[in-house]
C-alpha cells in the first residue's frame, strides 16, 4: 500500500469497527509484530484532561536532557501522522528548541502494510480484525523501535485498563493527570469509577506519579498498595504567586497570567512557561515531579537546567494557545465540564473584567450544555458551528441549547440580558463575524474544530 491506500484502509476499519474494549486482539497483533514495546522504556500517561500537555512537558524535558524521545498522542489535530513523533535535540546548545518529527508517509504505509498482512493471518486463525487505534498503537511501537528511541511517552486513548496502549507490560512510569467525567457510557458515571479504569494501567512494582485529587486519592493508594507500586504526589505549594510575561519581560502578580506566558514555583525553583492558562501550572508541576521520579531510577540524568529549558520551550497547540494577537484569537480544546471550568478560570485570571466572543462546536455525545455553562458569564456573543461525522452536532442544535442556558441564567440573575447567540454555517463565517468586532475571540468545545482555527490564521 502507498500512503493514501494505507489511510483509506485505516478509515475503512474505523468506519466498520469503531472501538473495541478488549486487549486480546491488540496483544496478538503486537506479538506477531515482534513485541517492539518490550525493548523500550515507556512513560504511560492516563487522565481526563491534561494528558497532551503533561506529555509535551515530559518529552521536551527528556529531549532537552539529550535523549531521543518517542511520543504517541491522540487525537491528532493537524495531521494523521502527528500521532507518532520523535523529539530530540539536533544541536548541543544551552537553549533547547522543541521540533517534533512526525512519522513519514513512507513509514506509515510500510508499517501498516506489514500489520495488514498480520491482521489478515490473525483473522484466518479465529481472531477479530484489530481496530484502527489498535493498529496505530502497534505501529507506534514499531516506529519507536526503528527510530531507536531512548524512551517513549505514550498517552492512553480512552480510559486505561482496556485501552490498547495497556499492552505495555513494564512501564517505567505511570503518570496520572486530572480525572473528571468524560466518556461515561464506557468508563462509568462517577469520577471514582472512571479513575478505577484509568488506574488499570498500573503494573506490579511500578512507579506512579499523580496530581492531587481528593476524591481519587484513597482509591489510588489502594491500587498502588495492591500492586506494590511506589506512589509520588505532586506537592502542594503554599504560595500561589505567578509571574506574567509582558513584552518579553516578567512582572510578579498574584494568581494572574497572560496568554503568552507565565512563571510558577515548585519545590523552591521558579519555572517559566511560554504558554498561558493557569491550569497548565498543575500539568507542568506534574511533569517536574515525573522528572524527579525518573532521576530516582538512576537510568536518566536530568539536570535542573534541562527541566527549565524543556518547560520553557513547550507549546501544545489547542490548549490556551494564542493563535493571533491582533486580532486576538485563542484556541482551547476544552470539551468536557472540568476543562471548561479551568478555561473559564484562566480567562478570568488572565484578562480580568473582560467579555469575550466565543465560538463553540461540540459532539452530540458530550455534555455540551455543561461545557458552555461556565463560560457564558464571560460571553458578550456566542457563535455556534457544526461538527461533522456520526457524532456531529449541528450549529442550530447547539444554538438552541445556548439560548436555553442564557434564558435560564437571565431568569436566575446570573447572566445579563442582551447576549447574542448566532449559528454559523462554517468556522470561517464564525471567525469573520467574531473578529471584526475587535473583541478577544476564544474558540473551544472540541479538538475537531481547532484545526480550522489555525488554518484561518495562516
Amino acid at each position: 500500500m502507498d500512503y493514501q491506500e494505507a489511510r483509506a484502509y485505516i478509515a475503512q476499519i474505523q468506519a466498520g469497527l469503531g472501538s473495541d474494549y478488549s486487549l486480546r486482539d491488540v496483544r496478538e497483533l503486537c506479538r506477531r509484530a515482534g513485541r517492539p514495546d518490550r525493548g523500550i522504556a515507556v512513560i504511560h500517561i492516563a487522565g481526563t484532561n491534561g494528558k497532551g500537555s503533561v506529555g509535551t512537558f515530559i518529552a521536551n524535558v527528556l529531549a532537552a536532557s539529550g535523549y531521543r524521545v518517542g511520543r504517541y498522542v491522540s487525537p491528532a489535530v493537524f495531521s494523521y501522522r502527528e500521532r507518532i513523533q520523535q523529539i530530540f535535540q539536533t544541536e548541543k546548545s544551552a537553549d533547547f528548541v522543541s521540533s517534533p518529527e512526525w512519522i513519514s508517509r513512507t513509514d506509515t504505509a510500510r508499517i501498516l502494510t506489514e500489520l495488514k498482512k498480520e491482521s489478515e493471518e490473525m483473522q484466518g486463525e479465529g481472531f477479530s480484525q484489530p481496530t484502527a487505534f489498535e493498529m496505530e498503537t502497534v505501529m507506534a511501537f514499531v516506529m519507536f523501535q526503528r527510530w531507536n528511541v531512548d524512551v517513549a511517552v505514550v498517552e492512553c486513548g480512552m480510559g486505561g485498563r482496556l485501552d490498547a496502549t495497556n499492552i505495555i507490560e513494564k512501564p517505567l512510569l505511570c503518570v496520572f493527570s486530572s480525572i473528571s467525567r468524560d466518556h461515561m457510557a464506557i468508563l462509568g458515571n462517577s469520577v471514582q469509577e472512571i479513575a478505577a479504569e484509568k488506574y488499570g494501567i498500573i503494573k506490579e512494582n511500578a512507579i506512579v506519579v499523580s496530581a492531587r485529587q481528593k476524591e481519587c486519592e484513597t482509591l489510588l493508594k489502594k491500587v498502588c498498595g495492591q500492586k506494590q507500586a511506589r506512589l509520588f504526589w505532586v506537592q502542594e505549594e503554599k504560595s500561589s504567586q505567578t509571574e506574567t510575561m509582558q513584552d518579553g519581560q516578567y512582572a510578579k502578580e498574584e494568581t494572574a497570567c497572560r496568554g503568552d506566558g507565565l512563571c510558577f514555583s515548585y519545590r523552591g525553583e521558579i519555572y517559566r512557561l511560554t504558554q498561558g492558562g493557569i491550569y497548565q501550572i498543575e500539568n507542568a508541576r506534574l511533569a517536574v515531579e515525573a522528572a524527579f521520579a525518573l532521576q530516582g531510577t538512576g537510568l536518566f540524568h536530568i539536570s535542573p537546567e534541562s527541566i527549565k529549558n524543556g518547560l520553557a520551550n513547550s507549546r501544545w497547540k489547542g490548549r490556551f494557545d494564542v493563535v493571533s494577537q491582533n486580532p486576538f484569537l485563542l484556541a482551547d480544546g476544552a470539551h468536557n465540564p472540568d476543562a471548561a471550568r479551568k478555561l473559564s478560570l484562566s480567562l478570568s485570571a488572565c484578562y480580568p473584567g473582560e467579555k469575550f466572543r466565543f465560538i463553540i462546536g461540540a459532539f452530540r455525545d458530550k455534555e455540551y450544555g455543561q461545557v458552555m455553562a461556565p463560560l457564558l458569564p464571560l460571553a458578550e456573543t456566542v457563535y455556534t458551528v457544526s461538527t461533522s461525522g456520526d457524532r456531529g452536532l449541528s450549529a442550530e442544535q447547539l444554538k438552541a441549547e445556548a439560548e436555553r442556558l442564557v434564558l435560564q441564567g437571565c431568569q436566575a440573575g446570573t447572566l445579563e440580558e442582551g447576549m447574542d447567540v448566532c449559528a454559523c454555517e462554517t468556522m470561517k463565517d464564525a471567525l469573520d463575524r467574531a473578529l471584526e468586532s475587535g473583541k478577544r475571540t476564544v474558540v473551544f468545545g472540541s479538538l475537531s474544530i481547532i484545526r480550522d482555527v489555525y488554518s484561518y490564521a495562516g
